[in-house]
């Protein structure tokens, strides 16, 4: 489904296998062929990967966009986006070649199957707060129920051990 005006939304993009920043390259520019107007884009920020499954570290990055989609939509092109860059179904949080998630759209608050916005562990994440305060250091994030918690809050309420993981790399080239 499409709407009318263009919606803002952040996503996050991480790549763990074969030539990371190639990856990453790849997907946003198959989400601007489709039709993602790509305001802003984070620098590359390198994570030890997340929820215990060991493998290679991974590059993440957020990026700042309008899109004309709903969000099922987007969320559907992003796995196809995913599926053409070369991701294969495999263990959960284990190892993958792009990954796409839609963190924010608008101010948004939305529950379907497969699709939670705001993203329910972004709060929770260096990797992704990191990237995502570069482009946004300012932002509000909607909270179920009503009201906003700012992004700058909840990462400096992460442990230190955490918020010291993520390592810029720098731009993407």
């Amino acid at each position: 489904m499409v709407c009318e005006i263009g919606r803002l939304v952040y996503l996050g993009l991480g790549s763990n296998l074969g030539d990371r920043a190639a990856n990453l390259r790849q997907g946003l520019e198959l989400l601007a062929a489709a039709g993602l107007k790509i305001e802003d884009c984070s620098s590359l920020y390198e994570t030890a990967p997340w929820g215990g499954v060991e493998q290679p570290d991974f590059y993440n990055l957020a990026v700042r966009g309008q899109t004309r989609l709903e969000p099922l939509a987007l969320l559907a092109l992003a796995k196809d986006i995913e599926r053409r860059v070369g991701r294969r179904p495999g263990v959960r949080w284990g190892a993958r070649i792009l990954d796409i998630d839609i963190l924010l759209y608008e101010e948004l608050t939305f529950f379907a199957e497969g699709l939670i916005i705001p993203h329910k562990e972004m709060g929770s994440r260096a990797f992704v707060l990191a990237p995502l305060l570069e482009i946004a250091p300012d932002l509000a994030i909607p909270v179920v129920g009503g009201g906003q918690q700012q992004a700058a809050g909840l990462w400096a309420a992460l442990p230190e051990k955490e918020r010291q993981s993520v390592r810029l790399v720098g731009p993407l080239a």
